[in-house]
């Protein structure tokens, strides 16, 4: 027991080495018998190497008073139309009548080629964004049956 407790010590040792040791520095180091490669970079590219990019799946924004993040959450589909002699005013109808019933709520009127969409809410878990669903629906019966979650990237306001 004596004799293996430093070999497993020096086995920690490794692990956490390689744990730290990015891409560079594995093609940078010159192991006998083998090619040699050096790479020249900015440093500020060296400190980002084999580290996960916040920037990649969150953003940052601003407001005049409020910063917010954009993450992976989910929306709620209100109004999709291709129809374009009524879809747009249709949506911005739809956005103001969701925004009389519950102005607490964000609304997103996005036209992406032929469709114009309404989507509503920044719900960062799907049972959140069924719990507003539901009563969307309850309100608006009329068009309640096209209505659906989506997911989307959402904003969230940081404190």
């Amino acid at each position: 027991m004596l004799m293996l407790f430093p070999t497993l010590l020096l086995a920690q040792e490794n692990v956490s080495i390689r744990q730290y040791e990015n891409i560079v520095d594995k093609i940078n180091k010159h192991e006998p018998g083998k090619g040699y490669v050096k790479i020249i970079q900015d440093e500020q590219i060296a400190v980002k190497i084999g580290r996960p990019d916040m920037e990649a799946s969150t953003s940052m924004e601003s407001s005049d008073e409020h910063r917010y993040i954009q993450i992976s959450g989910w929306r709620i589909l209100v109004f999709s139309g291709n129809n374009q002699r009524v879809s747009k005013n249709e949506a911005f109808r739809k956005e103001t009548d969701v925004k009389v019933a519950y102005p607490e709520l964000s609304t997103y009127v996005k036209y992406n080629a032929p469709f114009w969409r309404l989507r509503v809410g920044d719900f960062q878990t799907y049972q959140d964004a069924q719990h507003i669903l539901e009563q969307l629906r309850h309100t608006f019966p009329s068009f309640g049956r096209e209505m659906s979650i989506v997911k989307e990237k959402i904003q969230v306001k940081v404190q």
